[in-house]
């Protein structure tokens, strides 16, 4: 092979490999469980580590309190925007206010204690939420749309920036 298409390789390569990396913040050790299995036995102080949307936010008095829809996660921990028809919830609360509008719709990663299980209606469906004692609500930034014309020339240029990311309409 030519040595350009060896650097071109190598530049890709290198790119891609930073796009599956977990971000620092979300490292460590974490109790492999999901809202509804700790539902099944009402399991309690475990320190987890779980990925959803934020359809809800609650702010009482001294805490915001976020209800999220459990999703699955990509390598790096990044939650797919694929919600699963048998999809759990849970309730993830953090002291003090926080502005709902900027968490609104949002993609998280939450860290920290199972406390508690409470019991909330949606709609008439009385729904049982594990409750995590937030240490880090991680938001994600949102993604760019994919241009068509990246595909079809390999080359796009945009006004939208994301991160350290090296390859256009990408983000992380």
């Amino acid at each position: 092979m030519s040595s350009k298409i060896l650097l071109t390789i190598s530049v890709v390569v290198i790119s891609l490999s930073g796009c599956v990396s977990v971000p620092e913040v979300l490292q460590g050790e974490y109790v492999n469980v999901s809202p509804a299995a700790a539902k099944v036995n009402h399991d309690m102080n475990l320190k987890v580590r779980w990925s959803g949307l934020i359809i809800h936010t609650i702010n009482k008095k001294d805490k915001t309190c976020f209800e999220i829809v459990q999703t699955e996660t990509r390598k790096n921990l990044r939650p797919k925007r694929v919600i699963p028809k048998n999809g759990s919830r849970f309730l993830a609360c953090k002291a003090g206010f926080l502005e709902p509008q900027a968490f609104d719709k949002r993609m998280v990663t939450v860290t920290g204690n199972l406390v508690a299980y409470t019991k909330q209606n949606i709609g008439e469906y009385e729904y049982e939420y594990p409750v995590v004692k937030s240490d880090l609500i991680y938001i994600w930034r949102k993604q760019a749309p994919i241009n068509p014309v990246f595909f079809r020339n390999y080359a796009s240029f945009s006004t939208f920036h994301c991160g350290y990311s090296f390859i256009f309409n990408y983000c992380y």
